[in-house]
């Protein structure tokens, strides 16, 4: 086989694996393939497929419906597993006269990332149990880790903690019903 005719396949099936699981990584693609992981890369710039963080981010933007205020920058995503999140706090979140970001923001971005690592079309919260730890202030990053505890049928538990220059800023844990699927097909 020619090597045109190689890299033809391998395009063919890299564009394959990405639709059915856009939360490969590159290391991934490469042992699928059998190449090298910059050959998965110069592969991904010829067709157009963004890097991993990218493909994430749009699939939770996807999963939402759309972008909110609040919902952060999707950084790593593992379905049904674990996620990590990044919000870059400004003036427009911050109680009238002061630098202190209002807790609308960081509730909202704290659920928004427990809907998106259970992968959930609609989702309600049963129960949240939240805790504001300490106040997060305009300019901070947040950075917060998400983590499924544990299912039941349509019930997830999903623990989020939320940090800001190393220090707690918030913890919660949210129990999601999903309304768009039943969960015991998969």
């Amino acid at each position: 086989m020619t090597r045109t005719v190689m890299k033809k396949q391998r395009h063919e099936f890299l564009l394959t694996q990405i639709k059915q699981n856009p939360f490969l990584k590159d290391e991934e693609l490469a042992k699928k393939c059998n190449v090298s992981v910059s050959t998965i890369r110069f592969d991904r710039a010829e067709l157009g497929i963004a890097e991993y963080r990218e493909r994430v981010k749009s699939a939770a933007v996807e999963g939402m419906g759309q972008t909110t205020v609040g919902a952060g920058d999707v950084l790593d995503l593992n379905l049904f597993h674990d996620g990590i999140s990044v919000l870059e706090t400004d003036n427009t979140m911050v109680f009238d006269g002061t630098d202190i970001v209002k807790g609308q923001y960081i509730y909202a971005f704290a659920e928004n990332l427990a809907l998106s690592v259970i992968d959930a079309k609609a989702a309600l919260v049963k129960i949240a149990n939240v805790k504001y730890m300490h106040e997060a202030y305009a300019g901070e990053r947040l950075i917060a880790k998400s983590e499924v505890m544990r299912f039941d049928e349509n019930v997830f538990v999903v623990r989020v903690v939320i940090k800001a220059n190393m220090n707690e800023v918030f913890r919660g844990k949210f129990s999601l019903k999903v309304a768009d699927r039943d969960i015991s097909e998969e």
